[in-house]
């Protein structure tokens, strides 16, 4: 009752995605004006040095590691691929993900952007296996030249343009991320 309330007080909506948008259409009836987050498109550090050594071709990750975001899925899937695989962020669902992962994965923590820009210059692919209201990171590893595979939901459908700057996968299991991965 209070947030109905407090939603009718609002002059102007304004959502980061058309994906947000619609759902503030869905549960307040009102539109909202869509303006999406700024991105740095400064790319200094991407030939920097990574601060591991990491075969190559790796995969890349760059997320808050909670249970939501669907990591879990791509550490499943990169242990039965055997692919090298990168996952930057922390987060409560840290230390249950290297629990489950094998020796093609590794997990650098918290990273500075020099570092992450390096991350993103030297990956095959990145990897976004939830669904984003936007999906910045996404924008990031475009912006490195960088395909990205992500998951057909969210705002990735506002950013991803499939076939030419990456890749969608329908189902948020395994085998979908696998054959995603495959093409």
């Amino acid at each position: 009752i209070w947030d109905r309330h407090a939603a009718d007080r609002v002059d102007q909506f304004v959502a980061i995605s058309e994906h947000v948008r619609k759902r503030i259409q869905k549960y307040y009836q009102r539109d909202a004006l869509v303006i999406y987050p700024p991105l740095s498109l400064n790319a200094s550090g991407a030939a920097g040095e990574l601060p591991i050594t990491i075969p190559k071709p790796f995969y890349l990750i760059v997320s808050r590691l909670h249970l939501y975001k669907n990591i879990h899925i791509a550490v499943d899937t990169f242990n039965k691929l055997g692919f090298p695989l990168v996952i930057v962020g922390t987060g409560p669902a840290r230390k249950r993900l290297e629990r489950m992962a094998k020796d093609n994965i590794w997990f650098l923590g918290f990273q500075d952007d020099k570092t992450v820009a390096a991350l993103y210059a030297n990956c095959r692919a990145f990897i976004m296996p939830q669904e984003e209201d936007f999906g910045l990171t996404a924008l990031e590893a475009m912006n490195a030249g960088k395909p990205v595979l992500a998951f057909r939901r969210g705002g990735a459908l506002e950013t991803v343009k499939e076939g030419v700057t990456g890749e969608f996968f329908d189902d948020p299991i395994p085998e979908g991320l696998a054959d995603g991965i495959r093409r």
